[in-house]
C-alpha cells in the first residue's frame, strides 16, 4: 500500500468524514499532524473536532493541522479550530495550521482568524515552531 500523498490527494489509509471531507493523520514526530481535505461543514465538522481532539491525546499534546488541500470551511469549521484552540490553551498547548488555498486565507482575515492561530508555510515550519516554543517556557500559546 503506499502511503504516499501527492497534490490533490490524501494516503490510501485517509479517515473520511463525509464524501466530501476527509483526514490523515500522521503521528510520526513529536506533534502530531491532521491533513484535512474537502469541505469541513455542518456535517462534518462536529466529527473532525472529535478526531482532532482524540489525535491532541486529550489536550496533551500540541497540534498541526495541514490545510492545504481545503477546499472550503463554514462557521461550523471555524468553531470548531476556536473550539479545540481554546481546549489546548487551556492545557499550555497549542494548535497551529499550514498552508490554505487563497479561499481559505481570506476566511481567516475576514473572521481574524489569522490573528488567533499561528498560520505557517509548511509543515517544517510549524513544527520548527513549536519545539522552539516548547523549550522556552515565557511565550504565552498562540
Amino acid at each position: 500500500m503506499d502511503d504516499q500523498k501527492t497534490p490533490g490527494e490524501l494516503p490510501n489509509n485517509a479517515t473520511e468524514i463525509t464524501e466530501s471531507c476527509s483526514l490523515f493523520i500522521s503521528d510520526e514526530t513529536d506533534f502530531p499532524i491532521v491533513s484535512i481535505a474537502g469541505e469541513v461543514d455542518l456535517s462534518s465538522a462536529p466529527t473532525a473536532y472529535s478526531l482532532l481532539w482524540q489525535t491532541s491525546n486529550e489536550g496533551s499534546r500540541s497540534l498541526i493541522i495541514n490545510l492545504e488541500e481545503l477546499e472550503f470551511m463554514d462557521s461550523s469549521g471555524l468553531q470548531a479550530l476556536l473550539r479545540l484552540r481554546e481546549k489546548l490553551r487551556a492545557r499550555k498547548q497549542r494548535v497551529v495550521l499550514v498552508g490554505g488555498k487563497p479561499p481559505i486565507t481570506k476566511l481567516f482575515k475576514l473572521t481574524g482568524f489569522d490573528q488567533l492561530f499561528a498560520i505557517f508555510q509548511s509543515e517544517q515550519e510549524a513544527k520548527d515552531e513549536l519545539k522552539l516554543s516548547a523549550s522556552s517556557p515565557a511565550a504565552p500559546p498562540q
